[in-house]
C-alpha cells in the first residue's frame, strides 16, 4: 500500500509518507493514528498535489500495512481498507482520509 500524508506535524510523517505500522481511519474519515510532534515545522501543504510522489520522497509502498477503517467506503472490506494507496490530507487541522469513495 502506498501511503501519502500531508499532515506534516505528525510524528509518523517522513517526507509526506506515513511510517506508522498500522493506521486507523474513523467513521468521520479522521486518521486516528495521528500523533502531534511539536518539534516538526508546520507547512502549508494545501496546494500540494500527489499525482506523483515529490522528488525528495522515494516511493515507500508497504506490503503488510493494516489500515483499520470504520468509514462507509467502497474500499472498506470488513473493517479493513483494501485500497492500493491511501492519502491523508489536513483539512481544518484534522488529518482526513482523501481516498474515501461513497459506496
Amino acid at each position: 500500500m502506498d501511503l501519502k500524508c500531508r499532515k506534516t506535524t505528525c510524528k509518523f510523517n517522513k517526507y509526506f509518507t506515513c511510517t506508522a505500522k498500522n493506521i486507523e481511519i474513523k467513521n468521520t474519515l479522521s486518521c486516528n493514528t495521528f500523533e502531534l510532534d511539536p518539534n516538526k515545522d508546520v507547512r502549508d501543504t494545501s496546494r500540494c498535489l500527489f499525482e506523483e510522489a515529490p522528488s525528495y520522497a522515494p516511493h515507500r509502498a508497504k506490503k503488510h500495512m493494516c489500515v483499520i477503517c470504520e468509514a462507509k467506503c467502497i474500499f472498506n472490506e470488513n473493517g479493513t481498507c483494501i485500497a492500493n494507496g491511501l492519502t491523508v490530507n489536513p483539512i481544518n487541522e484534522d488529518p482526513s482520509c482523501m481516498t474515501y469513495l461513497k459506496p
